[in-house]
């Protein structure tokens, strides 16, 4: 056990972390609600366990109660270079009111690191629920996210989609089968997506009534450049709104992927001529939206939130920064701070390029001297160094060092994640 570590322990020596099997799930699960304030029906909890990796799972119980939880989902990251490495996305993670304060959720991830480095898995993934908490564990902010909407009565496209492609609309038998293999297409060619996990392909091709939350089924829709070839993917649902006997429905697009300029424009142009819709909604669309691009008037097009999405944690620096690739063939000394894992700190020199990466510790002067949840934060190139730079987060000990590792960093198309775990 990590030295780090201790003292948390030490707190909670009246709590036991163990692993849990499928009979105690339901207590799991209603701790998780009882944390987060849900009411999950007895068909969601039982669609959810379906979905568990039972060997990832782990609660702490006081006394014979659950009174915290945690898990993990194993998926694949791309990484900028379009490698792709193994992660832990951790999830599922709550401490009942009762049991704050208490070591519970340091003790948690304590044990997930372990869990993760046993499987020769060099990153921990989550998505946050409350963007404060992460930070002191040595996650970073790797990727970010925005929610648009536009009204559709104005808008217009400036080239009308010509093309000898077809759009067309899957029943839910087909779904998974047609788009899961071109959702891999996908996210193998873009920094920051995650593989998903069987069970969210089972979601797609029920979709049971629990995840309607009021709206319409789930509509696929994919573009097809000839017949069987999936060159785009958009998945929508719909709110009917009628205001004074005038429709106003509200289209909430979950997915849109497009491999071709000709696909993305074929299903933006279905959204924005979609009958009895008044506006369309975006979930989790890149910063730099390329729709803005195929508006003639791209000002209807309001972003209503941006977020952080993805957040990574390094736990084999070296293993990890060897995994992906650079921008630009060159080398930097980062001195690297890790409180919770020793073994990540220390001087380490990143020698680079294109064709692969070598990093190995170093007695020479650092470059750079940063935390390793600001190295994680630039870690898949969404977030310069120079930026954390100037609020005093890495300290440039070479003049020219952070243009030189920001040069390295970059990634082109920028990392995007829309993967919810």
């Amino acid at each position: 056990m990590p030295s780090g570590w201790l003292f948390e322990y030490n707190q909670c020596m009246d709590i036991e972390i163990r692993a849990i099997g499928p009979d105690l799930y339901p207590e799991f699960a209603r701790v998780i609600a009882t944390a987060f304030g849900e009411t999950r029906s007895e068909q969601a909890l039982a669609d959810i366990q379906r979905g568990v990796e039972f060997d990832r799972i782990i609660a702490a119980f006081d006394g014979d109660r659950i009174v915290g939880t945690g898990g993990a989902d194993s998926m694949e990251l791309t990484l900028p270079g379009l490698t792709t490495t193994p992660v832990g996305g951790l999830t599922a993670i709550s401490v009942l009111p009762t049991h704050r304060r208490r070591g519970i959720l340091r003790a948690i991830i304590a044990r997930h690191f372990e869990d993760v480095a046993e499987r020769g898995e060099v990153v921990s993934v989550l998505i946050a629920s409350e963007s404060a908490i992460y930070g002191r564990f040595g996650y970073g902010m790797a990727t970010m996210s925005a929610d648009m909407e536009i009204d559709t009565q104005r808008a217009a496209l400036v080239r009308p989609p010509t093309t000898t492609g077809r759009l067309r609309l899957l029943e839910g038998d087909e779904r998974a089968a047609v788009v899961r293999p071109f959702y891999d297409r996908v996210r193998l060619a873009h920094p920051g997506e995650l593989s998903r996990v069987d069970w969210w392909w089972e979601m797609l091709a029920t979709d049971p009534e629990w995840r309607h939350q009021g709206e319409s089924a789930r509509q696929e829709v994919v573009y097809e450049s000839e017949p069987g070839r999936v060159d785009g993917w958009l998945s929508y649902r719909v709110k009917g709104r009628w205001e004074h006997e005038i429709p106003n429905n509200l289209v909430k697009v979950q997915e849109l992927f497009a491999v071709t300029p000709q696909a993305e424009a074929a299903l933006w142009s279905y959204c924005l001529d979609l009958d009895l819709a008044g506006t369309v909604q975006l979930q989790s669309r890149p910063v730099d939206e390329p729709l803005r691009w195929y508006l003639t008037d791209p000002r209807l097009l309001r972003t209503t939130a941006l977020a952080d999405h993805l957040w990574l944690r390094l736990l084999d620096l070296p293993a990890a920064l060897e995994a992906r690739r650079y921008a630009t063939e060159a080398s930097v000394v980062l001195e690297v701070a890790d409180a919770l894992r020793p073994q990540n700190q220390g001087r380490w020199l990143l020698e680079g390029g294109p064709g692969g990466a070598t990093c190995q510790r170093t007695s020479r002067p650092a470059d750079l001297a940063l935390d390793v949840a600001d190295l994680g934060a630039a870690y898949l190139g969404g977030t310069r160094l120079a930026t954390l730079g100037r609020t005093g987060r890495v300290d440039e000990r070479t003049p020219g060092a952070l243009v030189r590792a920001d040069a390295m960093l970059t990634c082109d198309p920028p990392p995007w994640t829309t993967t919810y775990f």
